[in-house]
């Protein structure tokens, strides 16, 4: 009775240690730099309490995920072009309001 006990609770604690997530850095390896116009997305993660370094992760047009060096010249200068890419698109988005009309309903929180 006792090696049945001790068989079902290794059996528990398999079956939940292999469905647990696994939380750790998602780049092995990292990458110096490849074709500019092949990056469709860029993902950056912070350090985090399971992964103490900087991430940049970019995907590109087949699908595929390619870490980048961090440190990189490379990385630096895709950081900065996505920086600007989305500042352009934030002023210009934030410069087309819809026009007020002096018929429009009172909010209801008023």
């Amino acid at each position: 009775m006792k090696a049945l006990t001790q068989c079902i609770i290794l059996l528990a604690c398999i079956t939940l240690s292999t469905s647990a997530a696994i939380l750790n850095c998602r780049c092995m390896k990292t990458i110096q730099g490849l074709p500019y116009e092949l990056i469709t997305d860029v993902e950056v993660r912070e350090p985090r309490p399971y992964c103490n370094k900087r991430e940049v992760i970019v995907t590109l047009e087949d699908g595929t995920k390619r870490c980048l060096n961090p440190e990189g010249k490379f990385t630096r200068a895709v950081l900065q072009k996505q920086k600007k890419a989305s500042g352009d698109k934030t002023s210009t988005s934030s410069t087309t309001t819809a026009p007020t009309t002096a018929a429009s309903t009172p909010h209801k929180w008023c």
